[in-house]
């Protein structure tokens, strides 16, 4: 009973927060604060060189990051900052960077609360505890938002050029993330979504169903959940922003559902491009790759090429096919000339 009411009384008291403040003020803060930044040396791949940021942020807290900075190319770099999905981490942008780093690209990636360093046994982004899943959610953004602060102060970085992409998680959070930082030029969000109350109630995602059980144990509704989850549905930011956006959406997803992303999307502002893969939430990463790649170029390098990396694949493809069959018609009609020249005989 004593956690009902604690329940109830912390939505309460984020209600009345929402009622007498603009949603986006939330993730306002003092960009004068210093950064006291620290870069340490992490490894080296085959097309980048890594390393190890530590800088501030708000609440007192020291955020754990990856620079990546590309073999090719010569600075200032565009940069693409990364944000990885539920239960990821920081590193998991080193694959990235290992192809980013080719095209001459720098790329930033950071721990997202409660997830890689900053991992605390029994805490989650997305739990029961509303007020704590939201304090979890605000912090990461204006963290990326301090990652851009950093960036900004790098010369080898070129700060007019600085993308975002992020997957799952990553792209419901890079979504209010976009819709309140200006400084980004282009961006891609990968199987995200909008419409909280519509997640909550049909992902199958482990995080979303204790929700569900929760709701259900103590006789909480999801209309009493609505509007304390619109300081951290993307739907309420993505239209603050009118900058290049690609989506890429499974047909089939259950954990961020199709419908969320399509709504996501839907509310965008022009530009945007949609992609959607006869696929669930493991979209084919070598075709996103691709077109994400063509994507940047355009926008964050504007740059432009008589044939793009998607066009030239799909001619590859096509000339494999036409060589296959050319190889199968000559293999038949040589058949046939020495079924005929035996018959001759």
């Amino acid at each position: 009973m004593w956690r009902e009411i604690a329940v109830v009384l912390s939505l309460l008291l984020v209600l009345t927060s929402i009622s007498s403040k603009p949603l986006i003020s939330y993730y306002s803060y003092d960009r004068s604060v210093k950064l006291n930044p620290e870069i340490i040396f992490f490894k080296e791949g085959a097309n980048y060189k890594a390393y190890k940021v530590y800088y501030d942020s708000i609440n007192g807290v020291r955020v754990p990051a990856l620079l990546m900075l590309p073999k090719k190319g010569n600075p200032p770099y565009p940069c693409v900052v990364f944000l990885h999905g539920y239960g990821g981490r920081k590193e998991d942008a080193l694959n990235i960077a290992e192809i980013a780093g080719a095209e001459g690209y720098a790329v930033f990636s950071i721990d997202a609360v409660y997830h890689g360093e900053r991992k605390v046994p029994g805490k989650e982004m997305y739990s029961p505890n509303v007020t704590e899943s939201i304090s979890a959610v605000i912090q990461t953004v204006v963290d990326l938002r301090r990652g851009v602060d950093f960036l900004k102060t790098l010369s080898y970085i070129d700060g007019s050029r600085i993308g975002y992409l992020g997957g799952s998680m990553g792209g419901i959070l890079g979504s209010i993330f976009i819709g309140v930082e200006h400084r980004i030029k282009a961006a891609v969000i990968i199987v995200g979504g909008g419409n909280m109350t519509l997640m909550i109630m049909t992902s199958i995602h482990p995080s979303v169903v204790k929700i569900r059980e929760y709701m259900k144990q103590h006789n909480l509704t999801i209309d009493e959940l609505k509007d304390v989850l619109q300081i951290i549905d993307p739907l309420n930011f993505i239209n603050n922003t009118n900058i290049p956006i690609q989506f890429h959406l499974g047909r089939h997803d259950k954990i961020v559902p199709y419908e969320a992303g399509l709504q996501l999307y839907e509310k965008a502002n022009q530009p945007k491009f949609l992609y959607v893969y006869d696929s669930g939430h493991d979209v084919p990463l070598d075709i996103v790759a691709i077109r994400v790649l063509d994507f940047f170029d355009k926008y964050l390098k504007e740059e432009t090429w008589l044939i793009s990396r998607e066009q030239f694949r799909i001619i590859i493809s096509m000339l494999i096919v036409l060589i296959m069959c050319s190889a199968i018609v000559a293999m038949v009609f040589y058949t046939y000339r020495l079924t005929k020249s035996g018959r001759a005989l």
